[in-house]
């Protein structure tokens, strides 16, 4: 693995601030260990870049050893949606594409269309979902051996009471445990628009130097996340942060 660092800004006159980004290229047979050291791969669109790096962040996992469907998303089970596993290819590509382009629209974002899909790393898995025998939602994923990476959901915004986010991860994590497999990567996980991702058993997040299952915690963080909207909000941010650190001895901080 080739660790390396972009430094993109600092503001050292009035606010005693660094931002840079943690990068790495990681070889194929190092994707597991860097997975369990908090890496995951980076959205390439976005970075500019046209060879796959990975980025170390508040990564977010699935323990598929602890895992178990709470009771009350047992009752999404009721909703009549049917799910598709089909590894290393998606026989309903065509479809997928209008949805992800509903999503896009929906979302604002620009249309990057498959980039990110076709990056040469790791074996692609595809889940569709069908209600009423229409395609209304999709995942694609990355596997590494006995890890998984959720990499793209989407669906198509006309049926929010479907719970299709929450009905696919437990459809996805049920399967993967069936199978063998030890963890589900949800991505990173930043502001309160990630609390989310706390909701599953067997949940786990990366504090930059172990994983954590202290949801509390994390749901704290990202609060905090939410109200930094200035580079002063930011710089007081930065020193609570270090404060709580050397306060508590703690690893991961409020």
């Amino acid at each position: 693995m080739k660790i390396f660092y972009d430094h993109i800004y600092g503001n050292t006159t009035k606010y005693d601030i660094i931002y840079g980004l943690a990068l790495a290229e990681v070889e194929k047979d190092e994707e597991e260990k860097a997975l369990s050291l908090g890496w995951t791969p980076m959205d390439a669109f976005f970075y500019q870049t046209d060879k796959q790096l990975w980025i170390q962040a508040r990564t977010t996992r699935i323990s598929l050893d602890d895992y178990t469907l709470k009771k009350k998303h047992r009752q999404y089970n009721k909703r009549e949606i049917t799910g598709g596993y089909y590894p290393d290819n998606n026989p309903y590509q065509k479809e997928c594409d209008v949805i992800f382009e509903k999503y896009v629209k929906y979302k604002g974002y620009d249309d990057h269309g498959s980039e990110l899909v076709d990056k040469e790393y790791g074996n692609k898995d595809y889940f569709v979902y069908m209600h009423n025998d229409k395609i209304i939602a999709y995942t694609q994923l990355t596997r590494f051996n006995k890890s998984v990476v959720a990499g793209e959901f989407a669906w198509d915004y006309e049926n929010p009471e479907l719970s299709l986010g929450t009905v696919a991860q437990n459809f996805e994590c049920t399967l993967y445990q069936h199978i063998g497999f030890k963890y589900y990567y949800s991505s990173y996980a930043y502001e309160n628009v990630c609390e989310y991702k706390s909701h599953y058993n067997g949940f786990e997040w990366w504090t930059g130097r172990e994983w954590s299952k202290d949801k509390e915690l994390f749901r704290d963080l990202l609060s905090k996340d939410s109200k930094v909207e200035s580079l002063k909000d930011l710089y007081y941010r930065h020193k609570d942060y270090y404060k709580e650190l050397n306060k508590n001895g703690k690893e991961c901080l409020q």
